[in-house]
């Protein structure tokens, strides 16, 4: 598995697919399992809704003597599904197992969608490529694909990646939105990442971080991360791993 994560062999890549699509999940992703419908009306704090929630808007203003933009809330149709962008690191410092870990956790955040959820993909290393937007319909083969033609290396610029993450997650209208980082959680080139995902909170969005390193410095890099983006972090220290920690982390 480790090798078809950066294969060209069409029988590597093939490989790679049928165990994606074969990835055992255990039980079903918790919650209600069948919700009334796919979209609901609720109240944000952005200028995008169709109508302005007065009373929200008023509380938000409270005493102060002028507006702020910020003070404005708005109500709008948003989906009661679940938004993940999963944000794979694909630095240098990161490759065999790790990649084939990004293809686990992949398969297994597909397997696991209900209507109503979206997921995309996006990879970062010096630079950032969104690898599949969000869609309701991200297809494990194709999802699979992107990620074994994945060329990554060199450094790690994590904060380009959680602002890339965030163009993509800030589109969508569902009511639970997620960035699960698959990193080691050390960059090596980046400005301070930390800003970038308490940032996500203003979407509202959370930062899930699934670390791939056991060490120290790593271990508590990425539990900075998650504590800073409003969410927790999980062991994936080996592939097979990925079903249980996206369980943890997700429900």
């Amino acid at each position: 598995m480790a090798a078809a994560a950066r294969a060209f062999d069409p029988g590597l890549r093939a490989a790679a697919r049928a165990l994606a699509a074969r990835l055992p999940l255990g039980t079903p992703r918790r919650g209600t399992a069948d919700r009334p419908g796919t979209s609901r009306v609720v109240t944000r704090q952005e200028p995008t809704g169709s109508d302005v929630d007065l009373d929200a808007t008023l509380a938000a203003r409270g005493a102060e003597p002028h507006w702020r933009a910020e003070h404005l809330h708005t109500r709008g149709w948003r989906s009661t599904g679940r938004a993940t962008v999963l944000l794979v690191d694909a630095s240098g410092s990161v490759a065999g197992d790790e990649l084939a870990a990004a293809v686990l956790t992949a398969a297994a955040l597909v397997q696991r969608m209900r209507p109503g959820d979206e997921l995309g993909v996006v990879a970062f290393w010096s630079t950032a490529v969104v690898l599949r937007p969000l869609s309701a319909d991200p297809r494990v083969d194709v999802v699979v694909d992107r990620l074994c033609d994945l060329r990554g290396g060199g450094t790690t610029d994590l904060e380009l990646g959680l602002r890339t993450a965030a163009a993509q997650i800030a589109r969508s209208r569902a009511a639970d939105r997620q960035v699960l980082l698959l990193s080691d959680g050390v960059p090596t080139e980046s400005p301070d990442p930390l800003a970038a995902a308490a940032a996500l909170a203003r979407i509202p969005a959370r930062l899930q971080v699934l670390a791939l390193s056991p060490e120290e410095e790593a271990m508590t890099s990425c539990a900075a991360l998650a504590a800073a983006g409003g969410g927790r972090v999980a062991a994936l220290h080996r592939p097979t791993q990925a079903p249980s920690a996206v369980r943890e982390l997700l429900g």
